[in-house]
């Protein structure tokens, strides 16, 4: 679960209003699993910067380092 925000005021409202959620339904969250106050990284395969969402380079690189098929063969 990702809760970002660029008001600081409107995220903690948010934030509230989820930790209010899990409660009603008797949801926990591991404290070892929980961050708060990160600026980015990564989440579930992507990555959450400042920008917003982006695809992991790791998970790209490999498909823009291919070679174009030169033959039919190789398609």
């Amino acid at each position: 679960m990702v809760v970002k925000s660029s008001d600081p005021n409107y995220h903690l409202k948010e934030l509230a209003e989820i930790l209010t959620e899990l409660r009603k339904h008797n949801m926990q969250l591991s404290s070892k699993k929980c961050v708060f106050r990160v600026g980015g990284g990564k989440f579930l395969g992507f990555m959450i910067t400042c920008r917003g969402i982006e695809a992991n380079p790791n998970k790209y690189e490999v498909g823009t380092a291919m070679c174009s098929p030169q033959n039919m063969k190789e398609v």
